[in-house]
């Protein structure tokens, strides 16, 4: 009976601390539902996590950018009239500027992620229904393995850069979370830094050592991390709201 409590307790608090992970993957395919950027924003309240989702926008706009440029050449070269493709392409690329020199900073950081990433799904959106209208989906198979083969320097980069980062923000909860514990584990921490440590083995090794604390220590932790998610889950669900509801929206929510 006790090795089943025992198991129950460090699966609930394996569930209430997945919020830690930043996929590097989220947010990086442009046709995303709301239920996602909702759960997206909801690391935006701090200035690393701000930076990081409009990195991973930004990368996705670049795998996007690159992906039109090599379809134009191309089809450019079949002799198709690739006008409407290259305005579309332009138009993502004056949002990719306004990704670049967003202030992660500003409280507006949240409201410009989410308004340049529908505006960068809608134009992705284009992009393909247009190229589908040009092309039969053999041909399109054949370009979509073309491009895949040749991805930028720069986007391989840009990717590092991602991995890093989240790898910060993990450590930075990491660390917050031993100091509700009492015991800051810095190798441990530092081991999945250097990416000797994944982060779930860092997250099982968290729930074992919240599993040797007191009956009433694990209860304090396990309400402050679920009050925590429950708060982040309210205010981005409270910022897509007031987005919908003002248009544009001035949605603000209480990030920060």
């Amino acid at each position: 009976m006790k090795k089943i409590t025992t198991l129950l307790i460090m699966l609930m608090m394996l569930i209430s601390i997945t919020s830690l992970a930043i996929a590097d993957e989220a947010g990086e395919e442009q046709e995303s539902t709301d239920n996602e950027t909702e759960k997206e924003i909801e690391v935006m309240n701090n200035s690393l996590g701000a930076e990081i989702r409009l990195l991973q926008l930004q990368k996705a706009l670049l795998k996007n950018i690159f992906k039109g440029n090599m379809t134009i050449e191309v089809l450019t070269v079949l002799g198709f009239n690739t006008t409407a493709l290259e305005e579309i392409l332009d138009q993502m690329k004056d949002i990719l500027e306004e990704v670049k020199t967003a202030n992660t900073s500003s409280n507006e950081s949240v409201l410009i992620f989410v308004e340049l990433k529908n505006q960068s799904k809608n134009l992705t959106t284009q992009f393909r229904e247009t190229l589908k209208d040009m092309l039969d989906e053999i041909t399109l198979k054949e370009l979509r393995q073309m491009i895949k083969e040749n991805f930028s320097e720069e986007l391989q980069d840009l990717s590092k850069n991602i991995r890093n980062k989240i790898r910060h923000f993990n450590r930075n909860q990491l660390y917050r979370l031993y100091g509700l514990i009492g015991d800051a584990n810095d190798s441990f921490i530092e081991e999945y830094m250097n990416g000797n440590v994944t982060l779930n083995l860092s997250k099982i090794q968290l729930c074992k050592a919240i599993n040797q604390l007191t009956a009433e220590k694990r209860y304090f932790i396990f309400s402050e991390i679920k009050q925590e998610n429950i708060k982040r889950k309210i205010n981005a669900e409270v910022f897509l709201e007031e987005m919908q509801n003002n248009g544009k929206g001035k949605g603000k929510g209480k990030w920060g």
